[in-house]
């Protein structure tokens, strides 16, 4: 720049004083541009040397805090500092995890009661109470304790988590806080304590002797309660002193062994002195105890009279027992689970008439009849722990062949889910089975004897007063006849009347006769079928022989039955086989019987016109008629009807087979019961 204004001097007018100017000024600026630059390379120096001088007391400060954070890291208590502001400085992992609830709101620079707040609001403090009152109430005390520390205190913070909180207030109004978790340690003193308790109310006797001179140390109530001492006078004592069932010598070579450490436990059956002057007899368990302080033994003595008397009550009560199985009426026995008996009383062996040790060793299926084992057999297979007991009614015989009914209790004992033992006792029955089937069957006859008041009723108020309205009308149309001095007719309405007057006179002895059978009393025998079949056909031979009815049958079959009700039975269904078929032709009549199961099954069919299948219900009514055309098909309407109340007199039923279409086919079924 010097250059190109020298260069431009020649052709410019400029006054000498700025010509001077102008060659020096290259000078002056090239002079303090260069001071310049070595003041600021001295002021660098003086920074860079302040720099690293602060650099070097930064990174003592910062290796120091790393430091006190790598210390407070490795300590298992929580450690927290705030400021004179009570502001968060520092906490340590170990503080946010005994608050693990509230860690995320223990930041730096909040306050102690902010993050107090947010610990109340997830539930961080549950001894704080659970209203909003309550929960403010414990906060200004906590405050209180946080602002003027006056010693360490318990904090909960779980159900079953404790901290101990220890506060301290620096001198330049710095809070520091040191938190310990004694969960443990609590838990430990609440079982030790709880132990305490427990050995203290314990029944049994209690002692810890020293070995090393017998002396009392400590008794639980029970031993201070039955040997009449306080615990200052048994702690002036030894055990040998309260000893008075062996000698000193005796009782000293007993315990010798625990006191030696050669065994670890002793028993012994000693009898103990009371304070004043009484004994009793007692069992006592010694144990030696080496993990504590001083080597003890510990004494379990328990009071022996009350088991010695329980146990004479217990020979007794077991003797009475015996006697009383033997003297009931019962059937008692005990066996394996498979059956195999281990006991059985006298009346099992005087039923069965096998000796009592005899039976022993022996399955109990083996005295059940045959036809009972399937069923037995699965009854003891249901018994289980949620079910051991159940019962079950069979028949016995006993030892002259005679069948008993007996009821049957079997309780299976389980132990972890296991059979061991299977008690069995049967009660006679018999007779209280008999009085029930008594009492069932007159129930069902008062039941059937109900209905047929009520079907009478009916049949009074309808099928009687029927004839009884046609015979008003006929009288009033003949008095009405002869008031007019009219004759023509009053032979027809008098025929009328006549007809309608006999017509319920054989109503009346039908019914008559109906509750005469169908109401008597059943009385059972054995008999072939095949007799009833015969008399039955027999009573209708005159109608047998007008309408050349012909009978098939295959009866030899044994039933026990009223054989003059099945009679009747048979010959009503005869009867109506004979009339209710086509002109011209012979009825053909079938009767078959067979056993189903447990009952006895009558077939009887027919040839004849049959029964439409809608009617199957209807036709067993009283007084039920299908065809009101008497001149052609006569009857009163009650055959089906007393067959009915006769087969179900036997506790049996009879239906219409309305699958049969070749005429009328009737089954018959007996009861079991009946067999």
């Amino acid at each position: 720049m010097s250059l190109w204004i020298m260069s431009q001097l020649p052709n410019m007018a400029i006054p000498a004083r700025y010509w001077i100017a102008a060659v020096l000024l290259p000078a002056v600026i090239s002079y303090f541009v260069s001071r310049k630059l070595i003041q600021q390379t001295e002021d660098l120096a003086v920074l860079n040397a302040a720099l690293m001088e602060a650099n070097a007391t930064l990174t003592g400060k910062l290796r120091a805090e790393n430091l006190l954070n790598m210390a407070f890291s490795t300590i298992s208590q929580g450690c927290s500092i705030y400021d004179e502001n009570d502001c968060l400085v520092f906490c340590n992992d170990a503080y946010r995890e005994i608050y693990s609830l509230s860690a995320t709101g223990i930041l730096p620079g909040r306050c102690f009661g902010s993050m107090l707040r947010h610990g109340l609001e997830v539930g961080q403090y549950p001894e704080a109470g659970t209203t909003p009152e309550e929960q403010e109430a414990w906060l200004q005390k906590r405050l209180g304790r946080h602002r003027n520390p006056a010693g360490p205190f318990l904090q909960k913070i779980g159900p079953d988590s404790w901290v101990q909180v220890e506060e301290y207030v620096t001198k330049e109004n710095y809070r520091i806080a040191l938190l310990t978790d004694v969960s443990a340690l609590l838990q430990v003193k609440s079982e030790a304590e709880q132990l305490g308790h427990i050995i203290e109310a314990v029944a049994q006797e209690v002692y810890l002797v020293s070995t090393a001179d017998g002396r009392i140390v400590n008794a639980n109530k029970a031993a201070r309660t039955n040997l009449q001492y306080s615990l200052e006078e048994l702690r002036g004592l030894t055990a040998l002193e309260v000893n008075s069932g062996h000698s000193s010598l005796e009782m000293a070579e007993l315990i010798a062994p625990i006191v030696s450490g050669a065994r670890k436990v002793v028993k012994v059956d000693t009898e103990h002195r009371r304070k004043d002057g009484s004994t009793y007899k007692c069992r006592v368990r010694l144990e030696r105890l080496d993990d504590l302080s001083e080597t003890v033994v510990v004494a379990f003595a328990e009071d022996a009279t009350e088991r010695l008397e329980f146990e004479h009550a217990i020979e007794r009560k077991q003797q009475e027992l015996e006697t009383l199985v033997q003297n009931l009426p019962d059937v008692i026995t005990r066996a394996e689970p498979d059956t195999t008996l281990t006991y059985v009383n006298a009346n099992y062996a005087v039923f069965t008439g096998v000796p009592a040790d005899d039976m022993i060793g022996c399955k109990f299926l083996e005295f059940s009849p045959t036809e009972n084992l399937d069923e037995l057999t699965s009854h003891i297979r249901s018994l289980t722990p949620e079910q051991p007991m159940r019962l079950i009614e069979q028949p016995m015989y006993n030892s002259s062949g005679e069948k008993r009914w007996y009821l049957w209790s079997n309780l299976m004992v389980f132990d972890d889910g296991e059979p061991m033992e299977l008690v069995s006792v049967g009660r006679d029955i018999t007779e209280s089975r008999k009085a029930q089937e008594r009492i069932a069957k007159q129930t069902r006859e008062l039941a059937l004897r109900n209905d047929a008041l009520e079907q009478f009723g009916g049949i009074i108020s309808h099928d009687l007063k029927a004839p009884l309205r046609q015979i008003r009308v006929f009288s009033e149309m003949i008095k009405e006849d002869v008031e007019l001095g009219k004759t023509e007719e009053l032979a027809n309405w008098s025929s009328h009347v006549v007809n309608r007057a006999r017509s319920m006179e054989e109503m009346i002895s039908s019914l008559f006769a109906y509750s005469r059978l169908a109401y008597q009393s059943v009385h059972l025998e054995k008999f072939l079928l095949s007799e009833a079949i015969s008399s039955a056909w027999e009573n209708l031979s005159v109608s047998v022989a007008d309408s050349r009815a012909q009978l098939a049958d295959r009866c030899d079959l044994m039933v026990n039955a009223d054989i003059n009700l099945m009679t009747q039975l048979l010959q009503n269904m005869f009867a109506n086989s004979i009339k209710y078929t086509e002109d011209g032709v012979a009825p053909e009549i079938r009767v078959s019987a067979e056993t189903v199961g447990c009952a006895t099954v009558i077939v009887v069919e027919d040839n004849g016109i049959g029964i439409d299948p809608v009617h199957a219900e209807s036709i067993f009514g009283v007084f039920e008629r299908l065809h009101r055309d008497e001149t052609r098909y006569a009857g009163a309407g009650i055959g089906l009807a007393l067959c009915r109340r006769v087969a179900e007199s036997h506790g049996g039923t009879i239906v219409l087979d309305s699958s049969y279409a070749d005429g009328a086919r009737f089954v018959i079924r007996l009861p079991a019961s009946m067999q």
